[in-house]
């Protein structure tokens, strides 16, 4: 295992934090965007303070390979309504299912 270096930055980009923690760049602005991670935005470019990556990394855990339960769903209505089913053309939403008016000009 890789021994982390310490270095005098206050922050990284979110390039930077992914790299540390050897993912791709992408992750790091999934997680700005779904806000589990705080960034400084008023210097004119994405900041991520050190603090967040301490943060991050302090979150380890034993893994449980348990998956976890999903929650409840709304409705039984609401679940026969949002059913969808692969076709050869991608996935698209039941066509049994009453939606909305019936198109009156082409049948």
């Amino acid at each position: 295992m890789r021994q982390s270096q310490t270095t005098n930055r206050a922050a990284y980009s979110p390039a930077e934090f992914a790299a540390t923690c050897g993912r791709h760049p992408t992750w790091a602005y999934r997680l700005l965007y779904a806000n589990k991670i705080r960034a400084i935005t008023e210097l004119g470019r994405l900041l991520i303070p050190v603090s967040e990556l301490e943060r991050v990394l302090s979150l380890a855990a034993p893994y449980d390979p348990k998956p976890k339960p999903k929650p409840q769903s709304q409705s039984d209505g609401n679940r026969e309504r949002n059913v969808k089913r692969k076709t050869g053309f991608g996935v698209c939403r039941r066509l049994d299912t009453d939606i909305g008016p019936k198109n009156t000009r082409y049948g």
